[in-house]
């Protein structure tokens, strides 16, 4: 039983490979093809638009990974139904089950995968790309979306950054101080902010201060000045970039420090949410291959269950994406947006395996 189950595993695994190489490369050419109207700025050239697009390799396998285990998985298993291969395993008594507790194998093994590529070579690799391709067109600063810079609150106290370094330092600070009763007590503007991870506070370099007491107004000037502040680099670091693309533990302290402030936290808690969720479709996807190869369609080409396949991968994609915009436009919960898709896909493909089985 070893060797079948090795022998299943291997044939999945080497096919999902195959697939995922496939796709890898003709997304990297589509992304250096969107690439070439940026040619020419600064010292944006072939070159530097090649090494972009490489960058983002854990990006894109990290979306392409569960749409190639469907096509692989399908694959190996189609070429095993032409062969009668998956009949004499059925006729010798394994039933469907036992045939998916061989795939859970292989999808456990990308599971894993799928984990690691986005908690570990996804964020890095999508903020050196983002460094990279700013510094080639001449920007030392992440843009925004907002003309007036990103605005954070922290307690009674509002943040405002105009500018957020490609090294991490802010620019152009200024922090507004309320008390308790919501008025104005001071405010600290800093020309640059840099982070000491030793002591874990900002160094704010050039402030100026102004106190706001009851009868005048208290202005001085302070060549350097400390804030202690929860906001470290990994934290704002949320703000300039996708939530898809950090890391579980940034978007969990971002989440916290949202609540802990009062304030709405649902789009990164279920990005947070969607990223512990996705390395399960791995199984979503074996479970939907399995009755396609078992089903009434064991004389149909290859291509055409893979193309199905294919088309089934794509569908969850775009439910995947659906729901998180539609999740945050109705308010449904984190929870529920996160693992809808999964779970619609995974009851259709029960419904299918007991369809097959019962057959």
């Amino acid at each position: 039983m070893k060797v079948l189950t090795r022998w299943i595993v291997s044939d999945v695994l080497r096919a999902t490979a195959l697939v995922t190489g496939l796709f890898v490369a003709l997304f990297l050419f589509f992304d250096f093809i969107d690439q070439l109207e940026d040619l020419g700025r600064g010292a944006y050239g072939l070159k530097e638009a090649l090494i972009y697009v490489v960058l983002r390799l854990p990006s894109r396998l990290y979306e392409l990974l569960p749409i190639a285990l469907l096509v692989g998985t399908l694959g190996a298993l189609t070429q095993m139904a032409r062969h009668s291969e998956l009949a004499v395993l059925r006729a010798s008594g394994m039933s469907v089950r036992a045939l998916w507790g061989k795939l859970a194998l292989a999808a456990t093994i990308m599971a894993l995968l799928i984990f690691a590529v986005g908690e570990w070579l996804l964020p890095p690799s999508e903020q050196a790309a983002r460094t990279f391709r700013g510094n080639a067109l001449g920007s030392s600063e992440v843009s925004t979306d907002l003309r007036s810079g990103l605005w954070i609150r922290e307690g009674n106290d509002f943040i405002n950054v105009r500018r957020v370094g490609r090294d991490g330092r802010l620019r152009a600070l200024e922090i507004f101080r309320f008390g308790p009763d919501r008025t104005l007590t001071a405010i600290d503007r800093a020309a640059e902010a840099a982070f000491d991870p030793e002591r874990g506070v900002w160094r704010l370099n050039e402030v100026q201060r102004r106190r706001f007491a009851p009868d005048r107004i208290v202005a001085e000037s302070l060549p350097e000045l400390e804030w202690k502040t929860e906001l470290t680099p990994n934290v704002l670091a949320v703000l300039t970039m996708e939530p898809s693309r950090m890391t579980m533990w940034a978007l969990y302290t971002f989440s916290r420090h949202l609540l802990r402030n009062g304030q709405n936290a649902d789009r990164y808690l279920q990005a947070l949410l969607r990223k512990l969720v996705y390395p399960l479709t791995a199984f979503v996807m074996v479970t939907l291959a399995l009755p396609f190869a078992l089903g009434h369609a064991r004389g149909a080409p290859v291509g055409f269950k893979v193309f199905l396949g294919t088309l089934l991968g794509v569908g969850f994609h775009l439910l995947n994406s659906l729901s998180s915009s539609l999740g945050m436009l109705v308010g449904w919960s984190p929870w529920l947006a996160a693992a809808l898709p999964g779970m619609a896909f995974m009851l259709l493909a029960l419904a299918m395996m007991h369809w097959v089985e019962r057959r």
